[in-house]
Protein backbone atom coordinates (compact mmCIF):
# COMPACT_ATOMS: atom_id res chain seq x y z
CA UNK A 1 0.00 0.00 0.00
CA UNK A 2 1.60 3.76 -0.83
CA UNK A 3 2.84 5.44 2.42
CA UNK A 4 1.41 8.74 2.85
CA UNK A 5 5.27 10.43 3.23
CA UNK A 6 4.83 12.36 -0.03
CA UNK A 7 4.10 16.29 -0.16
CA UNK A 8 0.47 17.56 -0.41
CA UNK A 9 -0.95 15.76 3.03
CA UNK A 10 -2.34 18.95 5.25
CA UNK A 11 -2.65 18.85 9.59
CA UNK A 12 -1.25 15.34 9.35
CA UNK A 13 -3.80 14.18 6.96
CA UNK A 14 -3.05 11.93 3.74
CA UNK A 15 -2.74 13.95 0.56
CA UNK A 16 -5.68 14.32 -1.77
CA UNK A 17 -6.16 11.88 -4.64
CA UNK A 18 -4.75 14.24 -7.63
CA UNK A 19 -1.07 14.57 -5.00
CA UNK A 20 -1.18 11.13 -4.88
CA UNK A 21 -1.98 10.36 -8.69
CA UNK A 22 1.11 12.75 -9.88
CA UNK A 23 3.59 11.25 -7.12
CA UNK A 24 2.58 7.77 -8.40
CA UNK A 25 2.74 8.94 -11.83
CA UNK A 26 5.68 11.46 -12.63
CA UNK A 27 8.56 11.09 -14.27
CA UNK A 28 11.11 13.76 -13.96
CA UNK A 29 8.24 15.63 -11.63
CA UNK A 30 6.21 15.45 -14.49
CA UNK A 31 3.24 13.45 -16.06
CA UNK A 32 3.93 11.87 -19.39
CA UNK A 33 2.10 9.56 -20.34
CA UNK A 34 -1.20 10.95 -22.07
CA UNK A 35 -3.49 8.70 -20.07
CA UNK A 36 -2.15 9.68 -16.70
CA UNK A 37 -2.24 12.95 -17.58
CA UNK A 38 -5.54 13.28 -18.85
CA UNK A 39 -6.76 11.16 -15.61
CA UNK A 40 -5.22 13.58 -13.34
CA UNK A 41 -6.64 16.64 -14.82
CA UNK A 42 -10.52 14.72 -14.84
CA UNK A 43 -9.39 13.85 -10.87
CA UNK A 44 -8.48 17.26 -10.42
CA UNK A 45 -11.73 18.58 -12.27
CA UNK A 46 -14.16 16.41 -10.20
CA UNK A 47 -12.61 17.51 -7.05
CA UNK A 48 -12.92 21.44 -7.68
CA UNK A 49 -16.22 20.93 -8.91
CA UNK A 50 -17.38 18.76 -5.68
CA UNK A 51 -14.38 19.20 -3.17
CA UNK A 52 -16.91 17.06 -0.63
CA UNK A 53 -16.94 14.40 -2.74
CA UNK A 54 -15.27 10.83 -0.91
CA UNK A 55 -11.69 9.63 -2.75
CA UNK A 56 -13.90 6.10 -3.97
CA UNK A 57 -16.49 8.08 -5.65
CA UNK A 58 -13.80 10.13 -7.19
CA UNK A 59 -12.00 7.06 -8.31
CA UNK A 60 -15.06 5.35 -9.73
CA UNK A 61 -15.94 8.80 -12.05
CA UNK A 62 -12.81 8.83 -13.40
CA UNK A 63 -11.97 5.14 -13.65
CA UNK A 64 -15.00 3.24 -13.36
CA UNK A 65 -16.59 0.96 -11.19
CA UNK A 66 -13.95 -1.28 -8.87
CA UNK A 67 -13.21 -4.62 -8.84
CA UNK A 68 -13.94 -6.40 -5.66
CA UNK A 69 -10.25 -6.97 -4.59
CA UNK A 70 -8.53 -4.18 -6.27
CA UNK A 71 -9.74 -0.22 -5.96
CA UNK A 72 -7.73 2.10 -7.99
CA UNK A 73 -4.88 3.80 -5.85
CA UNK A 74 -5.99 1.79 -2.84
CA UNK A 75 -4.10 -1.55 -4.10
CA UNK A 76 -5.46 -5.17 -3.35
CA UNK A 77 -7.25 -6.31 -0.51
CA UNK A 78 -9.00 -3.38 -0.17
CA UNK A 79 -12.84 -3.33 -1.37
CA UNK A 80 -14.92 -0.32 -2.92
CA UNK A 81 -17.57 -1.17 -0.16
CA UNK A 82 -14.73 -0.74 2.96
CA UNK A 83 -14.14 2.76 1.16
CA UNK A 84 -17.89 3.56 1.33
CA UNK A 85 -18.78 2.87 4.58
CA UNK A 86 -19.84 -1.00 4.24
CA UNK A 87 -23.16 -2.73 5.45
CA UNK A 88 -23.92 -3.09 9.20
CA UNK A 89 -23.14 -7.04 10.29
CA UNK A 90 -26.24 -9.01 10.91
CA UNK A 91 -26.30 -9.34 14.40
CA UNK A 92 -25.51 -5.28 14.97
CA UNK A 93 -28.32 -5.03 12.78
CA UNK A 94 -30.96 -7.58 14.80
CA UNK A 95 -29.33 -5.77 17.85
CA UNK A 96 -30.26 -2.59 16.13
CA UNK A 97 -33.33 -3.78 15.44
CA UNK A 98 -34.34 -5.80 18.79
CA UNK A 99 -33.05 -1.95 21.21
CA UNK A 100 -35.80 -0.17 18.92
CA UNK A 101 -38.67 -2.48 19.49
CA UNK A 102 -37.82 -2.07 23.26
CA UNK A 103 -38.02 1.87 22.51
CA UNK A 104 -40.86 1.50 20.93
CA UNK A 105 -43.00 -0.80 23.69
CA UNK A 106 -41.87 1.36 26.21
CA UNK A 107 -42.81 4.29 24.50
CA UNK A 108 -46.69 2.95 23.59
CA UNK A 109 -46.60 2.22 27.09
CA UNK A 110 -45.87 5.31 28.37
CA UNK A 111 -48.20 6.47 25.87
CA UNK A 112 -50.85 4.48 26.97
CA UNK A 113 -50.55 5.82 30.79
CA UNK A 114 -50.86 9.47 29.50
CA UNK A 115 -53.68 9.02 27.51
CA UNK A 116 -55.70 7.31 30.60
CA UNK A 117 -54.35 9.89 32.67
CA UNK A 118 -56.11 12.59 30.01
CA UNK A 119 -59.21 10.33 30.06
CA UNK A 120 -59.76 10.41 33.90
CA UNK A 121 -59.04 14.44 34.07
CA UNK A 122 -61.53 14.81 31.16
CA UNK A 123 -64.00 12.76 33.28
CA UNK A 124 -63.35 14.79 36.10
CA UNK A 125 -63.68 18.29 34.25
CA UNK A 126 -67.00 16.79 33.10
CA UNK A 127 -67.88 16.19 36.95
CA UNK A 128 -66.98 19.88 37.74
CA UNK A 129 -68.80 20.92 34.91
CA UNK A 130 -72.04 19.38 36.31
CA UNK A 131 -71.45 20.13 39.55
CA UNK A 132 -70.68 24.10 38.71
CA UNK A 133 -74.17 24.01 36.51
CA UNK A 134 -75.83 22.59 39.22
CA UNK A 135 -74.73 25.32 42.04
CA UNK A 136 -75.33 27.80 39.34
CA UNK A 137 -78.64 26.69 38.36
CA UNK A 138 -79.38 26.71 42.00
CA UNK A 139 -78.54 30.13 43.31
CA UNK A 140 -80.37 31.82 40.24
CA UNK A 141 -83.59 30.07 41.69
CA UNK A 142 -83.01 31.59 44.71
CA UNK A 143 -83.99 34.99 45.05
CA UNK A 144 -81.76 37.58 47.06
CA UNK A 145 -82.92 38.60 50.69
CA UNK A 146 -83.71 41.44 51.41
CA UNK A 147 -84.28 43.03 54.85
CA UNK A 148 -87.12 45.08 55.79
CA UNK A 149 -86.07 47.40 58.48
CA UNK A 150 -89.06 49.35 60.14
CA UNK A 151 -88.43 53.00 60.64
CA UNK A 152 -91.10 53.29 62.86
Amino acid sequence: MFAFDVKGGKDGNPPDLATIFFETHKKDNKLVEPEAIGKHAQIEEIVQSDPSLPTIEIVEKCCGPQTRSHVFGFGGGVKAKDLKGGTSSKAELLSALRSTREENKSLNEENKSLHDRLSTLEDDMKEMRKIKEYFAAKQSHVSPSTSHVSTE
